[in-house]
């Protein structure tokens, strides 16, 4: 005999086939009545047994009578096939039990209607209710849970009863026993006898379930257990049977493929809200460094910055102090901070604002350090911290004043011998004690004409290969000694390029900036 599953969206009912004809409509006075769809005509079609056929035949509704995707007047049905009236799907389907084939047929075709709907783009949270209401209504279980799996614990998602009430407090409700054996095997676990099979479960005892049944989320892979589908009811039902069984397994697999579908999507959109906030921090950043190299007679001066991510940690800046006698002093300043992205690129802008705050209130490099440190450790998370190197220099005599944090050590190149020499100033980074200046050092340097000084970072030095070779200080060295008779621009660009060839396209995972000062013949 018959059977009608009146589908809209995964909501479904069943209605079996009575006496010799059915009409189908919105109306209440049909014999298969459906609200809510306003596609549906009061009197929208009528299915007839003639001769051992059946035959539907459209009442001239509004919208047309579709079947198998094409409109119909009047057409033979078959098992299987698939009515549309408005919005509402309409399934001509077999009797439970009466032929299995049928059967099976009539459980793929919910279960492809069904799927429809679970791929719908929509929240995780609302897809796990979805899923949980919709085995609730394959099953006709009185009770429902949708537990994922979490590291080794389980975490209980959904619960519901038939009525879709939520359950309170659901881990005391279920057997927990029976979800870790789902978990652990991958197979799903039936009884339509629970108080004799599962006895030994003083959970199932105390709850005096009789039918039962739990089945695996699946991965994609079908070996990793996304959580468990548990449905139970007190009463004998005839859905807690084998091709209940098989009907929920089926569904549970297209279940865990949305539920990691969503997952995805949900990923995927918060890496695409985190990528549109690192490129408005990125532009902000890279609006604050300096636009152009600063002139000053007697001096050619360039930097360059290449971040690795988004938002980087390195920093670099020229600060010009306050007149004094006709002249303005200028400061470079060139740090690393600990860490990547934004909050690596937070530290730097502090940074920068304080070392600009201060350059009027402390004229020595020194000075300006060790009060930077003081204002950056009330803020800094414990970790972090940043190292640096200040600079003040007098372009006519060539004569510079550098204070160091903890960074890279500057390298010169002497014009007169053509070798470089490593400048050791030491001290300690900013941001991990309240005073620094105990771990301060203070050099004076002299740039004879046609000599150049090197600052850069450990994302100079640190640069991967393809296999993980770093290029290495004494690579710093070579091509400083090969490349500085260059001008500053010339000579930070012969590193880019090294770099890049260095790299042979492996990611880099650190910041690379760069400062030359060269003092002209």
């Amino acid at each position: 005999m018959p059977r009608f599953i009146v589908m809209r969206g995964v909501h479904h009912k069943f209605r079996d086939w009575v006496g010799e004809r059915a009409s189908l409509g919105a109306h209440k006075d049909n014999d298969i009545v459906i609200e809510g769809d306003p596609g549906v005509s009061r009197w929208h079609c009528t299915i007839s047994r003639r001769s051992g056929r059946y035959v539907v035949k459209d009442r001239g509704s509004r919208r047309g009578t579709f079947l198998n995707g094409t409109r119909i007047e009047e057409s033979e049905l078959t098992y299987g096939d698939r009515l549309l009236l408005g919005e509402t799907v309409v399934i001509f389907g077999s009797s439970r039990g009466e032929d299995r084939s049928a059967q099976r047929l009539t459980n793929a075709l919910i279960l492809q209607e069904i799927n429809k709907e679970l791929n719908t783009p929509t929240s995780v949270d609302s897809l796990l209710e979805l899923i949980m209401d919709t085995a609730i209504q394959l099953m006709q279980a009185e009770r429902g849970f949708l537990i994922l799996v979490q590291g080794d614990q389980l975490e209980f998602r959904v619960a519901r009863n038939i009525a879709s009430d939520s359950i309170k407090s659901p881990e005391f409700k279920i057997s927990n026993k029976v979800i870790r054996t789902v978990v652990k095997t991958g197979s799903p676990i039936l009884t339509s006898n629970a108080q004799q099979d599962l006895k030994e479960m003083k959970s199932i005892a105390a709850l005096e379930l009789r039918s039962l049944l739990c089945v695996p989320l699946r991965g994609r892979d079908k070996r990793h257990v996304l959580g468990t589908l548990y449905l139970d009811s007190q009463a004998r039902d005839s859905s807690f049977d084998h091709a209940g069984k098989d009907l929920l397994m089926a569904f549970s697999d297209q279940a865990a493929i949305a539920i990691e579908n969503a997952r995805l999507a949900r990923a995927e959109k918060q890496r695409e809200a985190m990528l549109s906030e690192l490129r408005v921090a990125s532009r902000i950043q890279l609006a604050l460094l300096p636009r152009e190299d600063p002139e000053i007679p007697g001096m050619q001066i360039s930097g360059h910055m290449k971040t690795a991510h988004e938002v980087g940690g390195d920093y670099f800046d020229y600060i010009w102090g306050p007149t004094q006698d006709d002249q303005r002093n200028l400061y470079i300043a060139i740090g690393d901070v600990s860490g990547k992205g934004v909050p690596a690129g937070l530290v730097m802008v502090m940074a920068r604002s304080i070392l600009r705050s201060l350059v009027a209130r402390n004229p020595r490099p020194s000075g300006m350090l060790r009060e930077a440190n003081r204002l950056l450790k009330q803020d800094l998370k414990p970790g972090m911290f940043m190292s640096m190197l200040l600079i003040t220099l007098d372009g006519p005599t060539g004569r510079l004043l550098l204070a160091g944090c903890g960074h890279e050590r500057p390298l010169v190149y002497r014009a007169a011998t053509r070798k470089v020499e490593r400048v050791d100033l030491g001290g300690l980074v900013l941001g991990v004690v309240a005073d620094i200046g105990p771990y301060l050092a203070e050099e004076r340097l002299n740039l004879e004409p046609g000599d150049q000084l090197f600052l850069y970072t450990d994302g100079v030095t640190e640069a991967m290969d393809v296999d993980h070779k770093p290029f290495g200080i004494e690579r710093v060295e070579d091509l400083l000694r090969h490349h500085g008779t260059q001008p500053p621009a010339k000579l930070v660009e012969a590193f880019l390029d090294a770099l890049e060839f260095h790299s042979g396209g492996a990611d880099q995972h650190d910041d690379i900036t760069m400062i030359a000062i060269r003092r002209l013949s």
